[in-house]
């Protein structure tokens, strides 16, 4: 705790979470006081509940381009793709039982595509590009007269590929009318901001704490006429979608927050945008041997999405430095960090397995100035150089690792 005595500690893992807006907190806290009735209930201070969840549900669809009926609440987005890839198939079972999914896909996709490949669905996982996109045709070739629905993320969560969803959903449904195309849009829409008819998808992934929201409210966009069985049972809430009682403070929250990102959205995302060419320029050209992943082209990354390999460290203990100093990031996927298996999605793009252990994810939002990233800039270079005289591993990249480096790092390291 000394080491960050009298300092400001800058926070650059909004990526993994992100602080709830003053005027988030705001808009909850009547339903944590005289609000705070039970939204199912017939009398007058429940139905006040009930109304303010009706209105939420009405704002989250309006911010999308949904029906208000088309969207079910749920308490985060992991819940929400599990919902998605386990109702549909529920649903559909008589029709067949394949999924198609990339390997890339955040875990709560990943996970729960491969539990119901133990169970008896048949899956197939595709391929992406070195930069981590995947390519439309790909997964539509993939698509087969029994396969039931395709699951592909908008945005990466760890080297902040966008995808061309639009494209994707056109292709299977052209190739397969039946099925039903499933996106996870958590990262991209605060960002982006995220419309399902311009998507074309038939499912959709929201979460509220990636947006200055609040933990314990996501969403489930389900295209009216799109097979769904509910997953949690014991209730009619959610028109018996989704039972258990609704968290009222957190669903204001929800959609508090997805208000405040349609109003904000041009100015973050010029200002994230700023920040993020700044590290992504002057990585390279401060630390030996590092190199950017995900694609170098802005168009096709997610605004404030900033990741790096760095050879002959392990991430975790620059992180554990970087914390030291005041910085707060975090190496590969947030919901994987401590994992000693280099990021599967590093993998999946072809990174080799030890240098993906060095992986690094910096991730800008709102809060972030350019100290910040002067701080990170000053603070990372001297860490990794501690760090490898450290090791007695010699620092020559072997040939494999050549391709993941950039060329200014390699200058560096000579």
């Amino acid at each position: 705790m000394c080491a960050m005595a009298g300092r400001k500690r800058s926070y650059l893992d909004h990526a993994a979470t992100t602080p709830v807006d003053p005027a988030v907190v705001e808009a909850m806290l009547p339903y944590f006081g005289e609000r705070w009735h039970n939204p199912s209930s017939i009398y007058v201070e429940a139905q006040l509940a009930r109304q303010a969840i009706d209105e939420s549900r009405e704002a989250v669809a309006a911010a999308i381009g949904a029906l208000a009926e088309e969207i079910v609440f749920t308490s985060s987005g992991s819940e929400s793709d599990n919902l998605a890839l386990r109702g549909v198939l529920a649903a559909s079972a008589q029709r067949g039982r394949h999924i198609v999914t990339t390997a890339v896909e955040h875990h709560a996709v990943l996970d729960t595509a491969e539990q119901l490949e133990r169970d008896g669905a048949e899956l197939t996982i595709v391929g992406v590009e070195h930069d981590g996109r995947v390519d439309p045709a790909v997964v539509a070739a993939a698509v087969r007269p029994d396969t039931v629905l395709v699951s592909v993320m908008h945005a990466n969560n760890e080297v902040g590929a966008l995808n061309d969803i639009a494209a994707i959903a056109a292709q299977v449904h052209a190739r397969n009318p039946h099925t039903a195309v499933h996106t996870d849009a958590v990262q991209s829409a605060t960002h982006l901001g995220v419309d399902v008819h311009a998507l074309g998808v038939d499912l959709l992934t929201l979460t509220a704490h990636k947006l200055y929201g609040p933990r314990g409210a996501g969403a489930l966009y389900v295209r009216a006429g799109t097979p769904l069985l509910p997953q949690i049972l014991g209730g009619g809430q959610e028109e018996r979608r989704r039972a258990g009682t609704e968290n009222t403070p957190a669903i204001v929250g929800f959609a508090a927050a997805l208000r405040l990102a349609a109003k904000r959205r041009a100015a973050d995302v010029a200002h994230e945008r700023a920040l993020q060419a700044r590290l992504i320029n002057e990585l390279p050209r401060r630390v030996p041997l590092l190199g950017i992943t995900g694609p170098r082209d802005l168009g096709l990354r997610l605004p404030g999405s900033v990741s790096a390999v760095v050879a002959f460290v392990e991430g975790e203990s620059i992180l554990l430095a970087l914390d030291l100093a005041g910085i707060a990031a975090s190496s590969g996927s947030a919901c994987t960090t401590g994992s000693v298996e280099p990021s599967h999605v590093l993998v999946a793009m072809g990174v080799p397995g030890e240098l993906a252990r060095g992986s690094l994810r910096f991730t800008l939002g709102r809060v972030n100035t350019d100290a910040d990233v002067d701080r990170l800039l000053e603070v990372l270079p001297p860490v990794v150089a501690r760090m490898r005289a450290l090791s007695p591993v010699a620092v020559e990249p072997p040939p494999g690792y050549l391709p993941w480096l950039d060329a200014p790092s390699l200058a560096l390291a000579r």
